[in-house]
C-alpha cells in the first residue's frame, strides 16, 4: 500500500472496500449483459445497445466517484482552509438554492410528471426484496439522524448507558447494511431487467452513484470512527444549526475526519440534485390518504366475468360516455 501512504489505515482500508465493491458489482453486471445474448431475439438491438450504454455509464460514474473522494481528501489535507470555507460554508447554501429554485420550477414547469416513474408494472418480485431492504434501511438512519439533530441531548443521555449505546450502534449498522444490500439489489435489477432497462436514463445512474457513496461512507464512519450517535449530536448538529442560523460553524466540520466530510458533502450534493432525479418523488408523497376519507367503489359488473369478456363496454355502459 505505498500509494495510500497519505491515508490512514481506516480511510485505506475503506478505499480499498469501496474498489473490490465496485469491481464485483462491474463484474456482476457484465455476467447479466452476457447471458442476455437472447436480448437481441427478443427485444431487439436498441435494448442491448443501451444497456451497454447504461452499464459504462454507471462504471464511469463510480471511477468519478472515487476521483472525486481522493481530490476532497487531498485538498481537505492540503488546502484545508479553502477547501473547508467551500464545502463547508458555500456548498451547503449553493444546494439549498438549487434545490429551492428546481423544485420550484420543476412545479411549475411539469407539475404532473413529479413521480418516482414507478417500474413495479414492469418487474416486481426483484423489486420487491431489494424495496424492503432499502427502504426500511433508509428510513431508519434518516429518522435516526433527524432524533439526534432535533433532540441531541436525548440522544447524549441515552448513550450515556453503554448498553443502550451499544444496541442503538449495532441496529443502525445493521440497518446500513441492508440499505446497501437493497441498493445493489436495485442496481442489479435495472441493469439485468430487460424492460427496465428500456425506461432507465442516465440520471438513475446518477442517483445509484450518489446513493453508494452515502451509503458506504457512511458505513465507514460508523465501523472506523465509532459512537457516531453521541458525536453527531454534540459536535454535527451544533454545526447543522449554525447553517441554518446563517453563521456556519465551519471549524467543527473543518476538524472531522475524511469520511465524515465526504458523508457530509455527499448528503448537500443529493439535495441539490433532487429536482433533476427521480427523488423528487419524496416531495410528493401522498400523505393525505391518512386522514381522507374513505371512496365508495361501486361495481355494476361482475368482477370475474369481465376478464373473458370481448365488448368494449362489459356490463353496464358509463352514463358519461
Amino acid at each position: 500500500m505505498k500509494h495510500l501512504e497519505f491515508l490512514s489505515q481506516s480511510e485505506s482500508i475503506l478505499l480499498i472496500a469501496i474498489t473490490l465493491l465496485l469491481f464485483v458489482l462491474a463484474m456482476l453486471f457484465g455476467y447479466a449483459f452476457f447471458l442476455s445474448g437472447t436480448l437481441i431475439d427478443r427485444a431487439g438491438v436498441n435494448a442491448s445497445q443501451k444497456r451497454v450504454k447504461l452499464i459504462g455509464t454507471f462504471i464511469l460514474m463510480c471511477i468519478g466517484a472515487l476521483l472525486v473522494i481522493f481530490g476532497l481528501y487531498y485538498g481537505f489535507k492540503y488546502y484545508s482552509a479553502m477547501f473547508n470555507s467551500f464545502f463547508f460554508v458555500a456548498f451547503p447554501y449553493l444546494c439549498m438554492v438549487v434545490f429551492l429554485i428546481g423544485s420550484i420550477y420543476r412545479y411549475r414547469k411539469t407539475g404532473f410528471q413529479v413521480s418516482s416513474l414507478s417500474s413495479q408494472f414492469l418487474e416486481g418480485k426483484k423489486l420487491f426484496w431489494g424495496s424492503q431492504l432499502f427502504h426500511w434501511g433508509i428510513l431508519y438512519l434518516f429518522f435516526g439522524h433527524l432524533v439526534a439533530f432535533l433532540f441531541p441531548r436525548t440522544v447524549i443521555a441515552w448513550n450515556g448507558e453503554p448498553v443502550r449505546l451499544l444496541i442503538l450502534e449495532a441496529t443502525a449498522f445493521g440497518f446500513a447494511l441492508a440499505a446497501l444490500l437493497g441498493l445493489i439489489l436495485f442496481i442489479f435489477r435495472r441493469l439485468s431487467t430487460d424492460r427496465i432497462v428500456m425506461v432507465s436514463s442516465k440520471m438513475d445512474m446518477l442517483v445509484y452513484v450518489v446513493l453508494l457513496v452515502q451509503i458506504i461512507s457512511g458505513i465507514g464512519v460508523a465501523y472506523f470512527d465509532r459512537w457516531g450517535s453521541s458525536w453527531f449530536a454534540s459536535s454535527l448538529t451544533p454545526y447543522l444549526w449554525s447553517v441554518f442560523a446563517f453563521s456556519p460553524r465551519v471549524e467543527i466540520a473543518g476538524n472531522m475526519p475524511l469520511l465524515v466530510q465526504s458523508h457530509m458533502v455527499s448528503a448537500f450534493f443529493i439535495l441539490a440534485i433532487i429536482p433533476f432525479t427521480r427523488f423528487m418523488h419524496f416531495l410528493v408523497a401522498p400523505l393525505d390518504y391518512i386522514w381522507r376519507s374513505y371512496q365508495v367503489v361501486t361495481w355494476n359488473y361482475n368482477r370475474r366475468a369481465i376478464r373473458s369478456q370481448k365488448t368494449y363496454f362489459p356490463g353496464k355502459k358509463p352514463l358519461n360516455n
